[in-house]
């Protein structure tokens, strides 16, 4: 398991000044499988999980589907066998909660899902184990 894990983007022709302006990518946690190659990239945020959408009452935060979508498509194809089999869980906290939903996107699986902080801790604890994938 590595937290902060820095990721590059991998751009060709940039103009000289666009490394001083150009959005850094930092994971919350990454988990690596050592047998397979398996990872799960986790961004935490601490905001609901639904916003407002265009057309709809309550919508995934478009904002944070596309940033954990970047951290995981960036990084394939790069010689890393775990990044080209990467999933992803956005993790929100929730109050007397449950939210869990996914889809998988261009070989991909992206998770959203809530841990609710009402519980016990060995609620809480459960719940995000049950979140990672067996090793």
């Amino acid at each position: 398991m590595n937290t902060g894990k820095a990721l590059t983007w991998p751009y060709e022709e940039a103009t000289p000044g666009l490394a001083q302006v150009f959005p850094s990518m930092r994971t919350d946690i990454v988990i690596d499988r050592r047998d397979l190659p398996q990872r799960l990239v986790i961004d935490t945020k601490f905001t609901g999980v639904l916003g407002c959408g265009w057309y709809r009452e309550k919508s995934l935060r478009s904002g944070y589907v596309y940033q954990l979508y970047a951290y995981l498509h960036s990084q394939v194809g790069r010689g890393d066998p775990w990044a080209d089999q990467a999933s992803g869980l956005l993790l929100h906290p929730a109050i007397h909660g449950d939210f869990d939903e996914s889809v998988r996107i261009q070989g991909h699986r992206l998770r959203f899902a809530t841990v609710d902080l009402a519980g016990s801790h060995g609620e809480i604890r459960e719940r995000l184990l049950g979140l990672v994938p067996e090793a």
